[in-house]
Parts: structure tokens; sequence; C-alpha cells
């Protein structure tokens, strides 16, 4: 079960054929922090696809739980500084928008492929 924060919605309709065409069952989508974490609050995912900027705030207090509890975190956004994202959370995977299907697949595959380091 793969968790998607995203608050554009079509993006979150591709993320989401993305994920199901990978096999995988999709935990979401939640387009702000505030849903994300009451989500998170009652089952945590496999792994999560991560927007960083949402309508009610930057998605880091669900960041920060999920990394606590070494959930593999993939952040996809056009708001992602990649050093700070990295340093904050360096086990994570960063994508910046705008991505293309098959890079965001390639992303996504190998962020499960590491699930096991995690």
């Amino acid at each position: 079960m793969i968790l998607i924060v995203e608050d554009e919605f079509l993006i979150a309709l591709d993320i989401e054929n993305l994920i199901m065409d990978c096999g995988f069952s999709v935990y979401g989508p939640y387009d702000t922090v505030q849903s994300a974490s009451a989500a998170i609050n009652v089952k945590m995912p496999l792994c999560a696809i991560l927007d960083v900027r949402l309508p009610d705030g930057d998605i880091f207090p669900v960041a920060d739980k999920l990394y606590e509890k070494n959930i593999p975190i993939f952040f996809h956004s056009g708001h992602a500084n990649i050093i700070d994202l990295q340093k904050r959370y360096p086990k994570s995977k960063v994508c910046q928008k705008p991505t293309s299907i098959d890079e965001l697949q390639f992303s996504l595959t190998e962020c499960m492929r590491n699930m096991e380091n995690f």
C-alpha cells in the first residue's frame, strides 16, 4: 500500500494509475497535510509519494512521522529543494516536477526495490 499526498487532481490520478499498474495498492490520494496526518495515524503505508507544498502547509510533519517509522519516502514536487530534502531525509528519493511517466515509474520502482534497505 503506497500513500499518495498530492493536491493536483490530475497528477494524483496519474500517480495512482502508475502505482496500480506496478501491482501495488493505493492509500489516498490525500491533498492536505491534515488529511495525510490523519490517514497515517490510522494505518502506516509501505511507501509514500509526497508533494512538498500543499494548501495547508509543507508536508514535513507527515514526512517526519514516516521517516521515524522507516517508511520509504519519495518526494514528487515542483517546490522541492533536493539538497535540503536529502539532508533532512537522507534515505528518500526526490523527483522534481514536471516529470514524465517513465521517469516517475523508474523512481517509484527504485524506491520500492530499496524498501528492504530502510
